[in-house]
């Protein structure tokens, strides 16, 4: 664990990491700083924290969907997902989906930074398109859309 006074060096620490691992932030507050990533199915922006014992990445997924059907699903989805994520996992924040990992600080350093930060962004864009699926009902068309096509083969 490290000493008291470390926690006022934390996010000088954090900065410097951010820095050595070639990752471009800004200033969220005064213990977070945010990394953005543009990606294929959108941009991802990446809060990250560092406190003396641990280091927490998120970032915003969705907005939860209001009709009860819809958000049932959502939520079916997530804690399956959840059982076959390693390090990261989903979750609620109010009305967000999330995704999130924390990491013990005493293990970080740049080159853990970095692949730290890179496996949400990268998790988080391999599900997204699940996600966006469902949220937007496109799963119960699908579904429906099959179950018409087999009915008119009978």
């Amino acid at each position: 664990m490290n000493p008291p006074d470390s926690a006022s060096n934390d996010p000088l620490r954090l900065n410097r990491l951010l820095k050595g691992a070639g990752l471009r932030s800004y200033r969220l507050d005064p213990k977070t700083r945010m990394v953005n990533f543009v990606c294929r199915t959108r941009e991802w922006a990446l809060a990250i924290r560092l406190t003396p014992d641990w280091l927490n990445v998120s970032t915003l997924v969705c907005e939860l969907p209001k009709e009860p059907g819809v958000r049932a699903r959502l939520l079916e989805w997530v804690m399956q997902a959840n059982r076959s994520c390693s390090l990261v996992k989903f979750g609620i924040s109010g009305t967000c989906l999330n995704l999130e990992l924390d990491y013990r600080a005493e293990h970080v350093d740049e080159t853990v930074l970095a692949n730290l930060v890179s496996l949400v962004y990268t998790v988080a864009e391999q599900q997204y398109p699940r996600i966006f699926r469902i949220v937007n009902g496109d799963d119960v068309l699908e579904s429906l859309g099959r179950s018409l096509e087999t009915g008119a083969a009978s």
